[in-house]
């Protein structure tokens, strides 16, 4: 697990702002945004920023947002890219599996708003990466693989679904997926690296691993 950049204060600010009343009710959580920022530092080509910033708060930022919480949001950006390229990725330190296997999906614990998050930031390259790709390739296997693994808990029923696919225990098989999700979580931006190039739309000499925002 790892701590968050800014002060304990200042993120309990954030936190209470992106869910209270100043922003739309899709808005995502702090936890959720941290996945979705995970998930949006791997991708292979550049998003700009108006358009991540408006899949944070539901599909459109308000236009209010002050100084103070635009510095916020950027350095959680900026510190999830570094871990990503730099300090080495781990999942937040709120990230902490529930007693019962079946509370993790549920709304407003912690890993299933990283994995929501998650899945909204890969969504502006998943599909069209993994198309590009040879069926049943290893890199396309491995990019399923890490995609399932850090989404899991986004969704309960898929997730039996899975489950029931590989024909194990629904419980056990989340067990599983909770012991290779750190594994996954340190792996994933290479696995994306690996398949953009893979698939020949992207070059080696442009690769853009750590992109700050200032």
């Amino acid at each position: 697990m790892t701590e968050s950049a800014l002060s304990r204060e200042d993120e309990i600010l954030l936190s209470d702002w992106l869910s209270g009343d100043e922003t739309p009710k899709e808005t995502l959580s702090l936890v959720a945004m941290k996945g979705f920022f995970f998930g949006l530092v791997a991708a292979p080509a550049p998003v700009e920023t108006e358009d991540w910033m408006d899949m944070i708060f539901g599909g459109a930022a308000p236009g209010n947002i002050s100084d103070d919480k635009l510095f916020a949001i950027i350095s959680v950006y900026n510190e999830i890219s570094e871990q990503v390229y730099d300090s080495g990725a781990l999942l937040p330190a709120e990230c902490i599996e529930t007693a019962n296997f079946a509370d993790n999906f549920k709304s407003g614990e912690a890993l299933n708003d990283w994995s929501i998050g998650f899945a909204i930031g890969a969504a502006f390259y998943y599909e069209s990466l993994l198309n590009s790709l040879e069926d049943n390739s290893e890199i396309s296997q491995a990019l399923q693989m890490a995609y399932l693994c850090l989404s899991y808990f986004s969704c309960a029923g898929t997730a039996q679904q899975i489950a029931d696919l590989q024909q194990t225990e629904w419980e056990a098989f989340t067990q599983t997926v909770l012991d290779m999700m750190p594994d996954f979580v340190v792996a994933y931006a290479q696995v994306i690296e690996q398949a953009a190039l893979a698939s020949g739309n992207y070059d080696d000499d442009d690769w853009n691993d750590d992109e700050l925002i200032d």
